[in-house]
């Protein structure tokens, strides 16, 4: 299986009420087998400039080199000088579909590819949508999904204030000790002795992990507050180079590493995930706004020894046999992962708004 083209599209769901927008890469293969990806980028015009740059190194090359070409293709940004941060996404699209290509081709699921499953379904956990504005929305949604929310409940805040504070500790009383309870801050506090502070606040409520309490990239100030609390800290997710995910785990600055298949790609994760190991932390692969990505991290999770549990949108389970088709099945707050080649997924884009490149 060979390459074909490389191109773009952005999609969206067609209800009337949705209106988050999803850039893909699509990869075209010369047997028709097409693989898409979700890309994490700044504007449409990085993914367009992407595209442009990398379509010649992947002309004609097959798909199973696609270490290969990772490794060109990082090469050719850092010759252009383009800031990693920036282009990271589009490079780690072509790469998610490119190993899904590459488990099309071997007739195997992705899982087999990356090394077999190591467990033989993935535990998750529910993500409420992201920062609700009270507690009395928060539990509004949790009783509408309570039978997906089984394995806990994911919840992300702006910033650990009083009024945050109490939301979450009402969505803790509400879901009982039983039940996980993760929580991401989307503000990290401006420094350490404020992360202190509210680290103190945070570890009464038995939180399973607290993410971004400080920024990823403050390895050092990390293991000095982890050292200094009993809270569960995660970090990573927007992490997206080997180097920067080497250094906070050097660190030992955090419990769990946060990956981004979106910010790293498939090559990258599976090699953060090999020093979080080695270094005695755990992994959780995060899902994007595309199915795609939260099949392509559950299938991640199922071959990693150290992985955490997998957090889910709840349009994830709702949205099966209208949005996308997968053989994927959740039962009791776990995912079994079927045996079809690549992802097992595919998106319906005739329920989808699609926006081609010329249009």
């Amino acid at each position: 299986m060979k390459i074909a083209s490389l191109s773009w599209l952005s999609v969206r769901p067609s209800a009337a009420d949705v209106h988050q927008i999803t850039h893909l890469m699509r990869i075209s293969t010369d047997t028709g087998a097409v693989g898409l990806a979700e890309a994490l980028v700044p504007s449409v015009d990085h993914l367009a400039e992407a595209a442009g740059l990398f379509e010649p190194l992947l002309a004609d090359r097959p798909v199973r080199t696609r270490g290969q070409l990772w490794e060109q293709m990082a090469g050719t940004l850092q010759a252009q000088k383009w800031p990693l941060s920036e282009y990271a996404g589009a490079l780690s699209a072509v790469d998610m579909a490119l190993w899904e290509l590459a488990a099309q081709a071997y007739a195997v699921p992705l899982y087999q590819l990356l090394g077999g499953a190591y467990f033989s379904s993935v535990d998750t956990y529910m993500l409420a949508p992201p920062v609700m504005g009270d507690a009395q929305q928060l539990l509004g949604w949790l009783a509408n999904c309570a039978e997906q929310a089984v394995g806990g409940v994911g919840i992300t805040i702006k910033q650990v204030n009083p009024e945050s504070l109490r939301a979450v500790e009402r969505i803790r009383e509400e879901i009982g000790t039983n039940r996980r309870l993760m929580l991401q801050v989307v503000e990290s506090c401006s420094d350490l002795e404020s992360a202190q502070q509210a680290a103190e606040q945070l570890e009464r409520l038995e939180l399973f992990w607290c993410e971004n309490l400080l920024p990823s990239a403050q390895g050092k100030a990390y293991a000095k507050l982890r050292a200094g609390t009993d809270l569960p800290l995660a970090a990573g997710r927007d992490l997206c180079g080997i180097k920067q995910f080497y250094e906070l785990v050097r660190a030992q600055a955090v419990d769990v590493v946060v990956v981004d298949p979106r910010c790293c790609g498939i090559t990258v994760a599976r090699r953060v995930a090999d020093l979080a190991r080695l270094e005695g932390m755990r992994v959780a692969f995060a899902g994007g706004v595309s199915p795609l990505t939260t099949l392509a991290a559950a299938h991640l999770s199922a071959s990693c020894p150290v992985a955490m549990p997998l957090g889910l949108p709840a349009d994830f389970v709702a949205g099966r046999g209208d949005l996308f088709v997968t053989s994927a099945q959740f039962t009791d707050g776990f995912i079994s992962l079927g045996d079809e080649p690549g992802l097992g997924g595919e998106l319906k884009l005739d329920h989808w708004e699609v926006q081609e490149p010329d249009e």
